[in-house]
């Protein structure tokens, strides 16, 4: 028996030591642990029997077996590469040929363009050279302002319909002067096909992918791929 003095109670208590009951012995448990298991409802078993080709073995399978077959599975594919931005990841490749494709038809049909219209204007723009008022530019203006523009002019020219009058008028003044022609002349382009926007763009994209194919082609080659 232990001793408690208590010094507000002026006396000496006894108290009896506390012992904790002996805990039971448990059954000994089994060493092997459970293991989860992928379990399916009665209708989802037989949706699985009724499957064609299907293989029911992963039925009865644990959760690790089951995610063991999942990584082999994965492990035997092979992902297909993507060419196009192999040989092209940031898209300039095909930009830079888009673009180039697009100034380039510009530039010809520019070219083809001024081409007909010095060679369809060529007797009218020497004839303003050979001026009867004189040779000088400000004497070739007069000259083809009064052939073209100005009715009651004596070199006034009444055979010919008034819009053709007008752009023969414009097309020579602008290869006097040596400024811009105008590409859109009905008369000297008539026999020249002038490309849409829808035209050009489709070229020019056309033109892009095959850069790109081209890339592709030549980067499989290196890798030993046939196709």
């Amino acid at each position: 028996m232990e001793i408690l003095f208590h010094p507000g109670a002026r006396q000496i208590s006894p108290m009896r030591t506390a012992r904790f009951a002996v805990p039971e012995e448990k059954g000994d448990q089994s060493a092997e642990q459970s293991q989860d298991k992928l379990e399916l409802s009665p209708e989802g078993r037989q949706a699985a029997a009724e499957a064609p080709g299907l293989d029911h073995g992963w039925v009865n399978m644990t959760k690790d077996e089951l995610m063991s077959m999942v990584r082999e599975q994965l492990g035997e594919q092979t992902l297909e590469i993507n060419w196009n931005a192999a040989v092209d990841p940031d898209g300039q490749i095909w930009c830079k040929s888009y673009f180039d494709s697009y100034a380039s038809q510009v530039t010809e049909f520019r070219a083809a363009a001024k081409r007909a219209i010095k060679d369809y204007y060529a007797d009218p723009y020497q004839e303003a050279l050979n001026s009867p008022l004189g040779r000088d530019l400000p004497s070739q203006l007069n000259f083809i302002a009064g052939k073209y523009q100005c009715s009651w002019s004596d070199y006034f020219d009444a055979s010919m319909p008034a819009g053709e009058r007008q752009w023969t008028y414009t097309q020579v003044r602008a290869m006097l002067t040596g400024s811009g022609l105008r590409l859109n002349d009905p008369y000297a382009l008539k026999d020249i096909h002038i490309p849409t926007v829808e035209e050009t763009t489709k070229i020019a994209r056309q033109a892009a992918d095959d850069k790109i194919n081209t890339l592709v082609r030549q980067a499989k080659e290196a890798s030993g791929i046939s196709n």
